[in-house]
């Protein structure tokens, strides 16, 4: 790719180095403004890279956990996902004997997912819900990013495809190719847990002793049905959540909240701290079994929900300020043979869908795509750049 270059009759700009300054690569970006010598998507790359490297130390929200961005915001929720590599090792923090069983039953179906693109790598966690089609489900922020995507035990990861996903309940369903040595994990239901019940949360967080390693946490059904509306940007409005008080990791994202019966009860997906006035002891949150129920037949079948076969990402308000832009999502990388990727819809700050602006949150998003169904076309509005126009591409819902 051709340098960009320095404008006639202005002085040489100071030597940028986006990997070690990614301000500076944000600012030279949201001006439209790329110094001589640094090409526009390593610029990019490297100023995307530099947020979610700084997102993964925030407390404020679930994020997409390959991009996740700081924000300021009242609550404060712990991000389940980061970077983690290494063989696997299963170990049991609390509980006692029924946990360990617990744990036993679980493990054989987690495993750990891996995400790569152009921005970077993230890992997180995910369960098989059928071994001999090699389906795995995990969040949807895990793979928001999309790019290549990966799945199994440490040291043995296999090639993944999104067979479908339903972003608006952060989840997706990976189909992978060869899970050798893993097994189904059968689905429980929430009628039958009461709180108290006890449960495990398996998966694959960053460890103090690096690498990713199993591991699993005991830990008490809290709620066995809640709701939880963030004022996050990047949260959707979470209607059916199992809360625990069992440990939950970076990492952890995607991973099984399994029960005294060895069923899946839950996705792991949320720490919730309190917010800065009034901090509490952390509260963990699972995507509820009977919510998994009902979006997991259309997934099985290849039918998304509001999705169009790209990653989303909540931009930080200063990229946006400073390029004059409105309130909308990133549009990252687009999943191989979708319509995103036919349309060429990557990379680009997506405004509306349709006839309805989609503002600056995930949550309006999700409004903004209420009604529209797995094959449904809608045109969506989008900026390219800082200071372009905006412009309609029509997709194609997956």
């Amino acid at each position: 790719m051709q340098e960009d270059q320095q404008p006639s009759g202005e002085s040489p700009a100071a030597p940028l180095d986006p990997e070690q300054d990614p301000d500076a690569a944000l600012e030279a970006l949201a001006t439209d403004h790329v110094p001589a010598g640094v090409t526009r998507r390593r610029l990019a790359r490297a100023a995307l890279e530099g947020l979610r490297q700084a997102r993964r130390t925030a407390r404020w929200g679930i994020g997409l956990a390959a991009l996740a961005l700081v924000l300021a915001v009242a609550l404060a929720i712990v991000t389940l996902t980061r970077n983690g590599e290494g063989e696997g090792q299963s170990g049991i923090a609390g509980g006692g004997s029924d946990a360990a069983s617990i744990a036993a039953a679980g493990s054989p179906a987690t495993v750990l997912v891996r995400a790569s693109g152009r921005i970077g790598t993230s890992f997180g966690s995910g369960v098989v819900i059928d071994a001999a089609e090699g389906l795995v489900l995990t969040n949807f922020h895990v793979i928001g990013t999309g790019g290549d995507i990966e799945a199994g035990r440490p040291g043995a990861l296999r090639r993944a495809s999104v067979r479908a996903a339903a972003p608006c309940d952060d989840l997706a369903l990976l189909e992978v190719d060869g899970l050798e040595g893993s097994e189904s994990l059968p689905l429980g239901s929430q009628k039958e847990i009461a709180q108290g019940d006890q449960v495990v949360a398996l998966g694959y967080p960053a460890s103090a002793a690096g690498g990713s390693s199993l591991t699993t946490t005991a830990g008490v059904v809290s709620a066995v049905h809640t709701s939880l509306r963030l004022p996050t940007a990047d949260s959707p409005r979470f209607l059916n959540l199992v809360q625990t008080d069992a440990a939950l990791n970076p990492g952890n994202s995607g991973g099984p909240l399994v029960g005294e019966d060895g069923r899946l009860v839950g996705i792991n997906t949320i720490l919730f701290q309190g917010t800065g006035d009034t901090p509490i002891n952390d509260q963990g949150y699972a995507v509820g079994v009977d919510r998994i129920r009902a979006v997991l037949g259309g997934l099985r079948k290849s039918h998304s929900i509001g999705w169009f076969g790209a990653g989303l990402l909540v931009p930080p308000p200063e990229l946006l300020r400073q390029g004059r832009l409105p309130d909308g999502l990133l549009v990252t990388a687009a999943a191989a043979g979708t319509s995103a990727e036919s349309a060429g819809v990557e990379e680009v700050l997506m405004i509306a869908v349709g006839d309805r602006p989609i503002g600056g949150t995930l949550a309006g998003y999700c409004k903004a795509v209420e009604g529209v169904h797995s094959g449904d076309a809608r045109v969506l509005t989008v900026i390219t750049g800082p200071r372009r126009r905006p412009k309609q591409v029509q997709v194609e819902f997956e």
